[in-house]
């Protein structure tokens, strides 16, 4: 089930504490993550079991074995220039469309909003996506 923006921001409210749990138990390996992507990594692995949001295992160690199996798309963004995975998802309408889910972090520093009209193009090989203003 892909959450929207909106809905992210509302878990990061709500679980404040286990989002700075996640930071603090990646920090102590070596691995940062800011609050979104952290609610990123235990969303995936909540939705793979089929729930919303799951809690936190009491064990460090076994929080921090879930946490490294879903960290591979927030590494990319040590990469230089930075760059995302994003994910076709089914638009949960019965119409057989996709939907193109964007990490958060790629609509923040874009600065696109739900709603916003994208316009895509597809020529020499290269696809480009810009805002319609």
């Amino acid at each position: 089930m892909a959450t929207s923006r909106k809905e992210r921001l509302e878990i990061l409210h709500r679980h404040g504490a286990d989002i700075a749990r996640i930071q603090h138990c990646l920090l102590v390996s070596a691995h940062t993550v800011t609050p979104l992507q952290a609610v990123s990594m235990w969303l995936d692995y909540s939705e793979s079991h089929c729930a919303m949001w799951l809690q936190l295992p009491s064990d460090d160690t076994e929080l921090l074995n879930i946490l490294l199996q879903h960290l591979p798309s927030t590494k990319m963004l040590q990469a230089n220039p930075p760059t995302w995975q994003a994910k076709l998802v089914d638009a949960g309408d019965g119409s057989g469309d996709a939907v193109l889910v964007l990490p958060d972090e790629l609509l923040m520093q874009l600065g696109w909003n739900e709603e916003d009209t994208l316009e895509v193009s597809v020529g020499n090989g290269r696809i480009s996506v810009a805002r319609r203003i």
